[in-house]
């Protein structure tokens, strides 16, 4: 990758400190959102995402089964993908995006948690077993590029690094997240099939 011709296999590796961090945060993020902190700005998002299953639910009533997967897939997919590029693109600003999404996406599935019950967890396991990856993927190539422009002009490498990561995005997060939007959306069509 960029300059040097760099596997996939080692850029992930050179990214491991970065990974375990973000898996760090996000972790202890799901647990403060189970704890109920901040618990008036994620019920919000719940009373809004109500609404729109409502509004699904009639627009599930006068289309096919295969209407509805298309418009999910694309949806879920553009949305997943927009969100790690923007964990990239805006990285470089000291990794303040990046730190947020951690934050806001973990606090977020921990509220459902609670809110929900642990079944939430369940419900998330078949397509976040790729879209969680990719989705911290995207966040540690972000705070490293942060990392990056904070080197002295000297030492920085910024462009070659930006390149880096947007050939893992485009070679490793697009495909994973792609995986998981076909999932998620036919587990979708599924319970809505079997909605009563």
């Amino acid at each position: 990758m960029g300059g040097d011709v760099v596997s996939l296999r080692e850029y992930l590796y050179s990214l491991r400190y970065y990974l375990l961090f973000v898996c760090i945060l996000f972790a202890a993020a799901v647990g403060v959102g189970y704890l109920e902190f901040f618990s008036d700005v994620f019920s919000e998002s719940l009373a809004w995402l109500e609404q729109l299953s409502e509004g699904i639910e009639d627009f599930t009533e006068l289309y096919p089964s295969w209407v509805i997967f298309l418009l999910f897939f694309v949806v879920i997919f553009l949305n997943n993908a927009f969100t790690c590029l923007l964990n990239i693109l805006l990285g470089p600003l000291l990794g303040i995006f990046p730190l947020f999404s951690t934050l806001i996406n973990g606090g977020l599935l921990g509220w459902l948690a609670h809110e929900e019950g642990l079944i939430v967890f369940l419900a998330i396991v078949p397509h976040g077993m790729f879209e969680l990856p990719a989705y911290f993927i995207s966040l540690a190539i972000g705070l490293r590029l942060a990392r990056e422009a904070l080197r002295p002009k000297g030492s920085r490498q910024l462009k070659l690094k930006f390149g880096d990561g947007l050939h893992v995005y485009l070679r490793l997060i697009l495909p994973l997240l792609f995986i998981a939007a076909l999932v998620e959306s036919v587990l979708i069509v599924i319970g809505i099939l079997l909605m009563p």
